[in-house]
Formats: C-alpha cells, sequence, structure tokens
C-alpha cells in the first residue's frame, strides 16, 4: 500500500476514529474530582482513601504502559484499542453500582489497564494510516483531541450527576460514561477497516518472524538502545518542566509577586489555552520542517528564559499572564515535534512499543514532579521554583540534542 496516496478525507475518517478514543481517554482521567465530592457524602470515607483510587486508576496505566505496547506490536493496535474501550468502559460502567472503597480500588485498576493501550495504539495506527505529509498536523489534532476530551470531563459530570437525581445522581452519571466508551468500542470495531498499522500490514512470513523475535532479551535491548533512552528521557525531562506549572504555579505566584489568586488562575488558564493552540500550530511547523527536534529546541528555550525572568523580576500581574500565554504557546508547539521524532526513531515494527516507552518517561515525569516541587515551595524556595523549570527546559534541549545524535546510529532505521 502507497501511504502517500491516502486522500485527505481518509486520514480525517482515521483522525475522527482515533481522536474520538483519545479524547475519551483524557476525559476519563479527569472525571475524578467531581465524583470524589460526592464519594466522600455517599460512601463515608475520607478524601485520602478517595485519592488513593485516583493513584491506583493512574499507577494501574502507567505499569500496563508498555505491556499494552508490546502487544500491539505483536498483535496489532486495533484488537488491542478496541479491548482498551471495552475494558475502561465497563469498569467505570460497574463504579455506578459499587457498595464499598474497596470495590472502586478494583475497578480503578482495570480501569487504569484500559486506558493504557490509548498511546502506542494510537500512534501505531497513525504512524501506518495518515499521509507522512499530514502526519504532523495529524498528531497535534491527535493531542488537542485529547486535550479537549479532558477540558470536558468536569462540566460534563456534573451535568450528568444533576440530571440523573432521581436515577441515582453520580451512579447515573458512570453508567453513562461508561457505556460511552461501549459505543465507541463499536464504533471502532465496525469502522476498523481503514485503520492500518505496521503489522496489519505485514505479511505472512514477517508477521511470523516477528512474533518469534518477542522475547524480553530482544525488548529490553530495543528500549535501552540509544535511540529509545533519548526518546524516555526527553519524555520525563519535559514532563518535570511542565508539571510544576500545572500543580503549583498558583500558589508561587501569589506568594512570589504578590499579585491575587484569581490573577495567579488567569495566568495558568493563559498558558493551558495558549499551550492548546501551540498544539495545532505546532502540528502545521512540523510538516513543513524535517528538524523537528530545532522546532523542540526552539520552544525549549524560549520557556527556559521566561521562567528565568519570572524568577528573577517582580511581575505586574498583566505582565505575568502574557509571558504565561507565550510560554505556553511554545509549549504546546513542542508536542507534534516530539511526536514526529519518536515516529523517526523507531525502528519498523516497534511504534507501539516506542511510543509507550516514551509516554512512561513522560507518566515517571508527571508523577514526581508535584512531589519534588511540593517539597521546594513547603523550603520556602519560591524563585528556586522557577529556576529549576527553566534548568529542566534547558536540560530537555540536551535531550533533543541527544535525539539528533542517535538518528544516525546504523541500527535505527525510521518507521515509515
Amino acid at each position: 500500500m502507497n501511504v502517500a496516496s491516502l486522500s485527505i478525507g481518509r486520514d480525517g475518517r482515521v483522525l475522527g476514529l482515533i481522536g474520538l478514543g483519545h479524547g475519551l481517554s483524557h476525559f476519563y482521567q479527569l472525571i475524578f474530582a467531581p465524583l470524589i465530592i460526592v464519594w466522600h457524602a455517599d460512601l463515608g470515607v475520607s478524601y485520602a482513601v478517595l485519592g488513593a483510587v485516583l493513584t491506583i486508576f493512574t499507577l494501574a496505566g502507567g505499569v500496563a504502559q508498555m505491556p499494552a505496547g508490546v502487544a500491539v506490536d505483536r498483535w496489532g493496535a486495533r484488537p488491542i484499542l478496541v479491548g482498551g474501550l471495552v475494558l475502561s468502559g465497563l469498569a467505570f460502567a460497574a463504579m455506578g453500582s459499587v457498595t464499598s472503597v474497596w470495590q472502586l480500588f478494583v475497578l480503578a485498576a482495570l480501569a487504569g489497564v484500559g486506558n493504557a493501550v490509548f498511546h502506542p495504539a494510537d500512534y501505531a495506527i497513525l504512524n501506518s494510516s495518515i499521509n507522512p505529509a499530514r502526519m504532523g498536523k495529524a498528531f497535534s489534532l491527535h493531542t488537542f483531541a485529547g486535550h479537549l476530551g479532558g477540558a470536558l470531563a468536569p462540566a460534563t459530570m456534573a451535568i450528568l450527576i444533576g440530571w440523573g437525581a432521581g436515577l441515582g445522581g453520580w451512579r447515573f452519571a458512570m453508567w453513562v460514561v461508561g457505556a460511552f466508551g461501549i459505543v465507541c468500542a463499536i464504533i471502532l470495531m465496525l469502522q476498523g477497516g481503514i485503520l492500518r498499522d505496521e503489522h496489519h500490514e505485514a505479511t505472512d512470513d514477517t508477521r511470523k518472524k516477528a512474533k518469534n523475535a518477542f522475547s524480553w532479551k530482544e525488548n529490553v535491548e530495543l528500549l535501552l538502545s540509544p535511540a529509545m533512552m533519548a526518546l524516555f528521557m526527553f519524555f520525563l525531562v519535559a514532563s518535570l518542566a511542565s508539571g510544576g506549572i500545572a500543580a503549583f504555579s498558583q500558589v508561587v505566584n501569589v506568594q512570589l509577586h504578590g499579585i491575587t489568586l484569581e490573577a495567579a488562575g488567569t495566568a495558568l488558564s493563559a498558558f493551558l489555552f495558549a499551550s492548546t493552540g501551540g498544539i495545532l500550530l505546532g502540528g502545521v511547523a512540523a510538516d513543513k520542517t524535517s528538524r523537528h527536534d530545532a522546532q523542540a529546541a526552539i520552544a525549549f528555550f524560549t520557556c527556559a528564559v521566561i521562567f528565568a525572568l519570572v524568577a528573577v523580576f517582580p511581575m505586574h500581574e498583566v505582565v505575568l499572564i502574557a509571558l504565561f500565554a507565550v510560554a505556553g504557546l511554545a509549549h504546546g508547539m513542542i508536542r507534534p515535534a516530539r511526536d514526529m521524532m519518536v515516529r523517526a526513531l523507531a525502528p519498523k515494527g516497534t511504534a507501539g512499543r516506542a511510543f509507550a516507552w516514551a509516554s512512561t518517561g513522560m507518566s515517571i515525569g508527571s508523577a514526581v514532579a508535584p512531589i519534588m516541587f511540593g517539597i521546594m515551595i513547603d523550603m520556602g524556595a519560591m524563585s528556586g521554583y522557577y529556576w529549576v523549570i527553566a534548568a529542566f527546559n534547558l536540560l530537555a534541549i540536551l535531550t533533543v540534542t541527544s535525539t539528533r545524535w542517535v538518528r544516525r546510529a546504523p541500527a535505527e532505521q525510521p518507521a515509515e
């Protein structure tokens, strides 16, 4: 099959199907905030215990990420993606019938495992189904769909809980969002003929050889190769650089710059909204250049300079909001470039594992950042908080440079 001959209409259908699943994945990740409030009242357990439900969901997803990537490369992305949707949908629907927090723990673990399939499966499908000339925009729209799904989650859950007040309230809401996951799985099954991946395109002979090649030794060698370790560190450091902004920038800006909490919240919102715009702009830029490492490096440098300025100089709230918006725009432009670098460095037949491994680095960074920056804030290191974020952005440039170096390694061939 000549992928370059794929039409815009076909690419749009692929993106619509994959974007639907990715949006639901992020939606599921962000439904817990309103639920914890009603669970606390209805189930009579502490917020700390309910917080553990979210922790279990996140940890299960992180642990299952690499096995999901291996499964995608071995058996194909489509069945793994549909299976993940079914598992997540059933688990969240079942949460509507729980009678104890222990049942929530088990179901959160199952939902996390189901949610782990999206990145390796989605990227494996996009890598083989989308015209390469539009791949940067495809990656950016895929990421945008995830952000949109997450943004819709809190308000949607509040509405569903209100609408279903006479039908069980939050229980009704869980049945609905769980059922929607099953509906999405059915849609992907019915329309899945246009979703291709490297396993689907392989011949019976190459598929048999690939199956025989899957061993612990082969997988470990792949993941510890210079190319895959460069990608892992890139995602890890990038998530450390951004993780602290979402968690603690409001606290630090109030204390460091003496602005109101409302202004600090506006600055964070400006960062997040501009980041979404940067994702779309970055997708267009990624299709116009082969130097995706340079695109990411320039964006990281921009963020480093901005956060160093915020650490040094007193900021009026208007100036701070404007700087956060610029930083958010630069941060968003990193995402499509990042995904294009994974695509270029992943050897043929390893897209699922490559994206899963890189996403594992991102998950670790996202988990470590709030704890690390929380300790700094407890110590009163307010300006130090921004200096560390700036340093992580500069360190991220080094990881980007390393991907440029390992690109020349003869053992690593681009996954076209």
